[in-house]
């Protein structure tokens, strides 16, 4: 009798937690479409396009580091037992970031014009900023969910866009330039200074890890998911669309991303379960899952595209009033492609916890030629070929995933995982 109580807490407790990162996440879901609406109903969504290009950006940054920092901490400190090999590796990892940054916001200078109708530095100095404190954010949510501290994680997940949020109106109603709303966006992750406890990683702990195998693999397949949902804007103004159709493709798209972005939060607490049935070699669980998965993607997305196509246009009208109403057929498509990578996600996550980062970038490779084929081949107006291209990328690259995890020979040994090296 005496061990009931706790039986019942190992029930309970999970779900809690997964309560509470997806409570956390639907705040800062909430927050990111109210900026979104004060944005265009303050300065226009002729002049929120720029706003909408660097939500691109920050989208790119979130899958270039943010979730493979997050999650690779994550795993690493579940198979590690402490935060001993992730330290170890920040160092590196810093320089690489900073690198990266600066290359992102060269390319936005270049284009700086075409991309954001300027030719100053502040936009791309954005760029910068946004990219350095993604993976700062990142890193720090993976320390605390590794150290399975999800109440802290939810807060940290709700804070960084109501501190956006609380930034953009002060600007909104005090600034009449949506440049200096845009950078209330590079603020998020200034809410770590609520949980400094999380940085004091033990850099030198003597522990090096081959981290850029892992996150290499990773955030290539990352990168190119993430620029396959949210990169429609860009795509759309570089082929010439109106300034109307890019931010009506933004705001379908902010509308249907946001079960993608609830669950991009939980899938925190499920990254180190995931784990733990790769460690004890569990491969006929981690199909029954990937097949539950598959089959829930496929039925769902249908359902989603009709109810986009019924009541979409209208939700759009009535949350961030456009004055270019949208097209009921292109927001049924963008409901049913954002519910396909929904549950791409979730095959992620397994082939993520199984190591194999490759297979996840070679799955995404194939769905991005897939899309650019598409592109180029599909008949109609703008708008039309690019939310073609996007369905058809996400279609084949989650299929891709699902065929290699229910393969009956899908499962990663133990043997597999890269544990710590001793210390000398």
């Amino acid at each position: 009798m005496s061990d009931r109580p706790s039986r019942a807490d190992s029930r309970i407790r999970p779900l809690a937690e997964s309560g509470a990162i997806a409570v956390g996440t639907a705040v800062n879901g909430i927050a990111a479409y109210l900026y979104i609406a004060i944005g265009t109903r303050t300065y226009g969504e002729v002049e929120m396009a720029p706003v909408a290009v660097l939500w691109t950006f920050w989208a790119i940054s979130v899958a270039l580091f943010m979730f493979p920092l997050q999650h690779w901490a994550i795993r690493r400190i579940a198979i590690d037992g402490s935060t001993s090999g992730v330290g170890g590796a920040v160092p590196r990892l810093a320089a690489v970031v900073v690198g990266a940054a600066v290359l992102l916001a060269g390319g936005a200078w270049l284009a700086s014009d075409r991309l954001f109708g300027s030719t100053g530095v502040g936009w791309p100095l954005l760029v910068f900023l946004i990219t350095v404190g993604s993976a700062f954010a990142g890193l720090q949510r993976g320390v605390l969910s590794g150290l399975e501290r999800y109440y802290a994680t939810a807060a940290n997940i709700a804070a960084e866009n109501l501190l956006r949020l609380g930034a953009g109106i002060v600007v909104a109603v005090t600034v009449d330039s949506v440049l200096w709303f845009a950078a209330t966006l590079a603020l998020g992750p200034l809410v770590a200074v609520f949980w400094p406890e999380t940085l004091r990683l033990p850099i030198r702990s003597g522990v090096r890890q081959p981290v850029f195998a892992f996150l290499g693999g990773l955030a290539g397949g990352i990168l190119i998911a993430q620029v396959i949902l949210n990169a429609g804007p860009v795509v759309l103004q570089a082929i010439g669309g109106a300034e109307e159709a890019v931010t009506a493709l933004f705001l379908s798209l902010a509308l249907f991303r946001a079960p993608y972005l609830l669950a991009l939060g939980v899938a925190t607490r499920l990254t180190a379960p995931l784990t733990a049935m790769v460690v004890a070699d569990d491969s006929a669980g981690l199909r029954r899952v990937a097949t539950i998965i598959s089959a829930a993607t496929a039925a769902v997305a249908v359902v989603a595209g009709v109810v986009g196509y019924a009541l979409g246009p209208w939700v759009i009208d009535v949350v961030f009033a456009p004055a270019t109403p949208s097209e009921a057929t292109v927001v049924a498509t963008i409901a049913a492609g954002s519910t396909v990578a929904l549950g791409g996600l979730g095959l992620i996550l397994i082939l993520l916890a199984q190591g194999r980062t490759r297979a996840i970038q070679g799955s995404w490779v194939i769905g991005l030629v897939v899309g650019l084929v598409q592109l180029i081949v599909w008949p109609g107006t703008e708008i039309t070929r690019v939310v073609a291209a996007f369905v058809g990328a996400e279609l084949v690259a989650v299929a891709a995933m699902a065929a290699m995890l229910l393969r009956p020979s899908s499962g990663t040994s133990v043997s597999a995982i890269s544990r710590p090296a001793p210390k000398p």
